[in-house]
């Protein structure tokens, strides 16, 4: 009764305050407070996310010496860990268009932070592997979501700002992990085991959520349920706005089989190819980065205490990459900036094989390289989340965001079979060639999106 009375009352207000804007969602209105709020929910929600993803890379020489493990051991690890980004893709998209984006968020948030607090507790090789392989389900499972998530709630004007700012506030937890990594595992041979129980705060974010986060009006209208999504809209932006005649996603059940049919159909089959080339090869230079580098760091030969510096300072670049895409993201409608990272990436990369062990060089040379290909991953988010609409979107981005994380599992096992053979010449070679395969694809087939509402882009091609 309560709820009815306050939404008989927000409906009254609404039409105190002015006649309504037909068939807006945010495009054209100001990002308000509250709108703020819900964005700042979901960087903190990322801040943890990236956490808990990025922590194992700095713990992995700390957890090989504690453990007695090899290499091998490690690619296992992380193996289980993208499967587990590959079923969180997957399953989360699924589970997002059917209970809508807040929910499917918040189970994600609070899967990857317990998650980490297992790998924390675990003792056991077996058990260390499925906890991070939940951890991984948790993680990705709130990237797709919330890549979604944003593109329907941001302003079409400024929508890849959004994505980028929040992404990169996000990413400024890789580098206080590197830090803390610095200042807690030299304590004691077990130490690297709090660096996960740190990552378990993540909770707080989850309950922030659940107090604050708003559905997603677009989705709202997919389901038919209109005088909900105005009401969020209003709450937001304090506008009220009439989405009657906006066009709502089929009544029927979008099943799997149908989502990659229509995937693969004319309309949309060029962009379903430039987006699985541009996802996976993203995902694959971005994460043997990420993952391997300190590890082949410390193969090299280089101390811990140097090998976590070195770590941390390249991190550094992670959330630079993201608020350099925050800033050209919008700017040529995703196609430029995406071929430009590319290239630029690709060239630092072999750059780096050229420093040798000069500590300041790879320090400069290692931070440009993830800023360049996380900062492309950032473009590349909101570019595959506007290429479909809304009765397809959240499915298809973790369609395509897991196939790429599938690439990158059995990218794993082939990594120390290339540094065996090439050294890390040839990891840097095979992130260098990939960078240019995608900025190639980009650039000969690819479309401009940006600063198009979602509708134009897809609703009214179709």
């Amino acid at each position: 009764m309560r709820g009815v009375c306050k939404t008989t009352s927000l409906v009254a207000t609404m039409d105190t305050v002015g006649p309504k804007i037909k068939n807006n969602y945010f495009d054209g209105l100001k990002v308000s407070k509250q709108h703020l709020f819900l964005f700042i929910i979901v960087a903190a929600s990322y801040f943890f996310e990236q956490f808990d993803g990025s922590n194992f890379a700095f713990v992995a020489p700390a957890f090989m010496a504690s453990m007695n493990v090899g290499p091998n051991v490690l690619a296992q690890i992380n193996s289980a860990y993208f499967l587990g980004m590959t079923l969180g893709g997957l399953f989360g998209g699924i589970i997002s268009d059917i209970i809508g984006r807040r929910k499917a968020l918040l189970m994600s948030v609070f899967i990857f932070s317990i998650g980490s607090i297992i790998n924390g507790l675990v003792t056991s090789i077996p058990l260390f592997i499925i906890a991070r392989g939940v951890t991984g389900f948790g993680v990705f499972c709130m990237m797709i979501v919330s890549v979604a998530y944003m593109a329907e709630m941001s302003p079409k004007e400024s929508r890849g700002k959004w994505e980028g700012l929040i992404s990169g506030i996000g990413f400024l937890s890789i580098p206080l992990v590197g830090i803390v990594c610095r200042m807690i595992i030299p304590i004691h041979a077990e130490a690297w085991r709090y660096i996960f129980y740190l990552g378990g705060l993540g909770i707080i974010a989850g309950i922030l959520g659940i107090l604050y986060l708003k559905e997603s009006p677009r989705w709202l209208v997919s389901k038919n349920r209109i005088p909900e999504a105005e009401e969020v809209v209003f709450k937001l932006s304090g506008v009220p706005v009439d989405l009657s005649d906006s066009i709502p996603a089929k009544a029927e059940k979008m099943q799997l089989g149908k989502v990659i049919a229509e995937m693969f159909t004319p309309i949309y089959i060029r962009r379903t190819l430039v987006l699985l080339v541009a996802s996976c090869g993203t995902v694959i230079c971005a994460q043997v980065i990420a993952v391997w580098v300190p590890t082949l760091l410390k193969l090299n030969g280089f101390s811990m205490e140097d090998t976590l510096t070195l770590a941390t300072i390249f991190a550094i670049g992670m959330p630079l990459g993201q608020f350099g895409a925050a800033y050209f993201s919008d700017k040529g409608g995703r196609k430029i900036p995406i071929v430009g990272f590319s290239i630029v990436a690709a060239i630092v990369t072999i750059g780096f094989l050229f420093v040798g062990k000069n500590f300041l060089l790879m320090a400069l040379t290692g931070l440009l390289i993830n800023a360049f290909l996380v900062g492309r991953s950032f473009i590349i988010h909101p570019y595959i989340a506007e290429s479909y609409p809304t009765k397809l979107r959240n499915t298809v981005v973790g369609l395509i965001n897991s196939v790429s994380r599938f690439s990158i599992m059995a990218i794993q096992l082939i990594i120390p079979l290339l540094y065996a053979g090439y050294g890390i010449t040839g990891v840097y070679g095979m992130v260098a060639t990939i960078s240019l395969i995608v900025a190639v694809v980009v650039g000969v087939f690819g479309w401009r999106s940006a600063k198009k509402s979602l509708e134009d882009i897809n609703e009214k091609l179709a």
